[in-house]
């Protein structure tokens, strides 16, 4: 089963970053299903570390972009970015400091939420300029 397709909805006519959205969809399938597969708690740890520091990188060079082209909402794009972040983190650190073995359906939960409505309903925006 995937995790998450690509499809033309997630395209933001920016062809970098949707390059970098379909990492980020590749990542979390890969999260997905090493988790559903019940692969070890360490091989998890690191697909979610792997995540996280792509994450970071994404948004530096999303941030960079929209800088780049004078986006009007880069401020509030990047404060939403923090904010992501935050949870992002939160999920992480819950899960490489308990003790469940899997990760929790609430984060699975987050991270496709995450990637369906920042992309479409807010990353398209800085594709309109």
């Amino acid at each position: 089963m995937v995790f998450f397709e690509w499809d033309a909805s997630l395209d933001v006519n920016v062809d970098e970053m949707n390059n970098q959205h379909k990492t980020l969809v590749g990542l979390m399938d890969v999260l997905y299903k090493k988790n559903t597969a019940g692969a070890p708690k360490q091989e998890l740890m690191d697909s979610a570390g792997g995540l996280v520091n792509f994450v970071i990188k994404h948004f530096q060079d999303e941030e960079g972009y929209m800088a780049s082209i004078n986006f009007p909402g880069l401020e509030a794009h990047k404060q939403i970015h923090k904010n992501l972040m935050v949870d992002l983190n939160k999920f992480v650190g819950d899960f490489v400091n308990g003790s469940d073995e899997k990760i929790s359906d609430e984060f699975i939960t987050f991270l496709k939420f995450w990637l369906s409505t920042h992309i479409r309903g807010i990353d398209t925006k800085y594709g309109m300029k």
